[in-house]
């Protein structure tokens, strides 16, 4: 099967043949349809009606006999249906998708399959049913022969219009690129090559003009111009080498230059200068000796000036009672030299104070968990073991202070009076039942009770009653009356 490349505006403006047309075969099978169906119509009838009545006329007029015509010998229908059902089998293969634009992506095949397929409908017109079957068969066999042969023939315009592109035959590349296409109209792979041919005549232009600028030692130039080539094809192999090479002695060049920036500073006591460049130096070449070397040496100069600016800012942030921030210049200190004394004590200590200054605002946000039994007992227990604070430390002797005040309050109790209807069985949850009575006072203390009352045959009532500490004159009534 030929499989020669053919550029795909060429094939759509060559006129073919009435013969060579499918739609051509279209209106030929109209025509037989037509013609059977005015047989159906005009023979059919005359053949099994009988004979037409006659009207009555006067006994001296003679009756004229009834003429009855004998049709033609029927046309082979067998034969005609086979040719018939060959030719829509023949076009329902051709109306395959898979053959789509078969006349631009195997020309010569398509054809001889149209031409065949054309002879079939010559010998139907001449009613050689039985040839017409045989030609319309042979021409689904040639149809059938390209589908199976598809996937090979676009694999083989794939494969060569990334040869040709390779070897800078652009106008060969795009002519198979398009040839796939004309097969499958979403392929990725054409359509990328379909691009990257595209911007191949600018690549080479721009690679010439790397190339001249590596000549004259603009090496700035040069890699510009491969950067550009390869964002117009990220694939092209020399523009990658080229850029590769100018971007080695370009990073060579500046790793230079940093280092002796680097240097300069240093020994002019230009610590964050000297740190700037040594960064710069490490971007392009990290494990450089020399860089080691040098960064230590700027490690050693910066590190005592580094902690005694963080002594001095901790020693202001305790005064003030920052103790995660002077936690924080601690870390710091301990990140330059672990070994720093005033650091490692320091940061016990601030930590210790965070975690007491969380444990008292714990209560104080939120006085009303002091109402219940082991939150009271912890906070008491918080108080005893800070009992002297620090005279420095005035932020921590107030939440100590508000504490105490919150705890007192929550120990003492405050009255409470209770008013039912002598019939109702009252108690309260986690105190006891307190019988039936019209009124009754007791002292509890502050927080959160459950009242409830029940009396037979009515329904059993509940009440929450919210003790405020040091408040006088709190009452509650309850009592059961409503009846089941």
């Amino acid at each position: 099967m030929d499989h020669n490349l053919r550029p795909p505006q060429d094939l759509r403006n060559t006129e073919q043949s009435v013969g060579k047309n499918p739609n051509s075969r279209l209106w030929i099978f109209a025509g037989v349809i037509v013609v059977a169906l005015l047989l159906v119509l005009l023979v059919l009838p005359k053949m099994v009606a009988g004979p037409v009545a006659k009207p009555i006329l006067p006994a001296v007029v003679e009756q004229t006999p009834v003429v009855v015509q004998v049709p033609e010998p029927a046309i082979d229908n067998q034969t005609r249906k086979n040719a018939e059902q060959a030719l829509q089998s023949f076009l329902r293969l051709q109306a395959q998708p898979e053959l789509q634009n078969t006349e631009i992506w195997s020309a010569d095949d398509w054809s001889a399959a149209q031409d065949t397929a054309a002879d079939g409908d010559k010998a139907f017109g001449r009613e050689n049913f039985t040839e017409a079957v045989n030609q319309y068969k042979l021409a689904k066999s040639q149809l059938q022969s390209i589908l199976d042969d598809r996937d090979q023939i676009l694999l083989e315009y794939l494969i060569s219009g990334w040869r040709f592109l390779t070897d800078n035959a652009l106008e060969d590349a795009r002519e198979a690129f398009n040839l796939v296409l004309a097969m499958q109209a979403d392929h990725q792979q054409a359509q990328l090559g379909l691009k990257q041919t595209a911007a191949r005549e600018q690549v080479l232009e721009l690679m010439q003009a790397g190339k001249q600028a590596e000549i004259t030692d603009e090496l700035q130039l040069a890699a510009d111009a491969y950067t550009a080539a390869l964002q117009l094809d990220l694939h092209y192999l020399a523009a990658e080498h080229g850029l590769k090479r100018v971007t080695l002695e370009l990073e060579k060049r500046a790793f230079s230059d940093a280092m002796g920036l680097a240097l300069q500073s240093l020994e002019q006591g230009e610590f964050s200068a000297a740190d700037k460049a040594l960064q710069q130096a490490a971007a392009i070449s990290p494990d450089d000796l020399v860089l080691k070397e040098t960064r230590q040496r700027l490690l050693t100069a910066r590190k005592q000036l580094g902690l005694n600016r963080l002594r001095q800012q901790s020693q202001q942030l305790v005064i003030q009672e920052d103790w995660s921030g002077a936690a924080e210049k601690y870390r710091q200190a301990q990140a330059i030299d672990a070994r720093a004394a005033f650091a490692r004590t320091g940061l016990a200590q601030a930590e210790q104070r965070i975690k007491l200054h969380l444990q008292l605002d714990h209560y104080l946000t939120n006085p009303d968990r002091l109402f219940s039994n082991e939150p009271l007992e912890n906070a008491g227990k918080l108080l005893d073991s800070n009992q002297n604070p620090p005279v420095a430390e005035p932020k921590l002797a107030g939440k100590l202070s508000r504490l105490e005040k919150a705890v007192q309050l929550a120990i003492t109790p405050v009255d409470l009076l209770i008013t039912s209807d002598s019939l109702t069985e009252v108690s309260i949850y986690k105190v006891g039942r307190q019988g039936m009575f019209a009124q009754k006072q007791l002292s509890l203390r502050p927080g959160k009770y459950t009242i409830t009352g029940a009396r037979k045959g009515y329904r059993d009532v509940l009440k929450v009653m919210d003790l405020k500490p040091a408040m006088r004159g709190q009452t509650i009534s309850i009592s059961s009356g409503e009846k089941f």
